[in-house]
C-alpha cells in the first residue's frame, strides 16, 4: 500500500505528519485541464507567471509584483515552474552578471488563460475588484481588451511605474496598430507623436473604471507629452469597448496584479 503521509521535522524538533501531494495524473483524471492545474494551479503561480510573461525580472522585482508572497513560497513556486517547462532563468542582456527569470515560449501561452479568466470573472455576479495594477498587469489588460481600429493611430509611448513600490522603476512600452488592431508592445516607440507617463493603478482606472484623463493629469499621477489628443482618442476606444458595469475585473489580472 503506498503511504498516505510522510514525516518532516518541524519546530523544536517535533514530527509533523503531512499528506503526500498526488497530481491529478496520479489519482487516474485523463483530462488536459486537470493536468494543466497540475502546474499552475497552486496559489500564487499564476500570478509569479504573468510577471513574466512580457519580460525577464530578478526575484527581487517579482517578489515586489507578487504582493504578500514570502521569499520561500516565491523560490518554490519559481522552482516548480522551471521544472515543468513554463519558466527559465535568463541573464540580463543590459546587466550581464545578473540572473533573472523569464517565461518560457510555451509559458507566455499562459496568457491567453489569465485573459479568459479575467473575462470569465467579470461575466460574475461582483465583477468590481480593488487593489492594485502592477505595469504589466495593465498592459496585459490592455492587450486582452485591445479594441478594433477603424483608421490608422500613430505610435504612442506608455511609461508605466508602480506607485506603491518605493522609488519604482518605470517600464517602457509602446502602442501601435497592426492591421487596424491596437496592439501594445514591451520597448521603445520610435518616433512616437506622444508620451504617456503614469501610475499603473491610474491608467487602468482611466482606460476600464472611466478615470477622467484630466483629472489624472491635475493630480500628477499621469504626465502627457506630445499629441494629447493621440492619447484622448485611444482612452475613447477603450472606453468604447467597455461592457456598462466592468471594472478591473474584467482585465484577467484584477486584484491579482498586486
Amino acid at each position: 500500500m503506498e503511504p498516505s503521509r510522510h514525516c518532516v521535522s518541524g519546530q523544536k524538533g517535533r514530527l509533523i505528519w503531512l499528506p503526500i501531494k498526488r497530481t491529478y495524473a496520479e489519482l487516474g483524471d485523463a483530462c488536459r485541464a486537470a493536468n494543466a492545474l497540475d502546474l499552475v494551479g497552486d496559489r500564487w503561480t499564476l500570478i509569479v507567471v504573468r510577471e513574466l510573461i512580457l519580460g525577464p525580472k530578478r526575484f527581487s522585482d517579482l517578489a515586489e509584483a507578487a504582493r504578500g508572497i514570502t521569499p520561500a513560497v516565491l523560490s518554490d513556486r519559481l522552482r516548480s515552474l522551471q521544472q515543468a517547462g513554463i519558466v527559465e532563468q535568463v541573464t540580463l542582456t543590459d546587466q550581464p552578471h545578473t540572473q533573472a527569470y523569464a517565461a518560457t515560449t510555451w509559458g507566455q501561452g499562459l496568457e491567453t488563460v489569465l485573459a479568459a479568466l479575467g473575462q470569465w470573472y467579470a461575466t460574475g455576479p461582483a465583477p468590481d475588484t480593488c487593489g492594485g495594477m502592477t505595469p504589466d498587469a495593465t498592459v496585459l489588460a490592455m492587450r486582452t481588451m485591445a479594441p478594433p481600429l477603424l483608421a490608422a493611430l500613430p505610435p504612442i509611448a506608455l511609461h508605466l511605474y508602480d506607485a506603491r513600490r518605493p522609488d519604482p522603476p518605470v517600464h517602457r512600452y509602446h502602442l501601435t496598430a497592426v492591421d487596424r488592431t491596437l496592439t501594445i508592445q514591451v520597448g521603445f516607440a520610435e518616433e512616437p507623436v506622444a508620451t504617456v507617463t503614469a501610475d499603473s493603478t491610474v491608467w487602468g482606472g482611466i482606460l476600464f473604471e472611466g478615470l477622467p484623463l484630466a483629472d489624472a493629469e491635475r493630480a500628477g499621477d499621469v504626465h502627457v507629452t506630445g499629441d494629447r489628443d493621440a492619447v484622448v482618442r485611444v482612452v475613447g476606444l477603450y472606453r468604447a469597448g467597455q461592457r456598462p458595469t466592468n471594472g478591473h475585473g474584467n482585465l484577467g489580472i484584477a486584484v491579482t496584479t498586486g
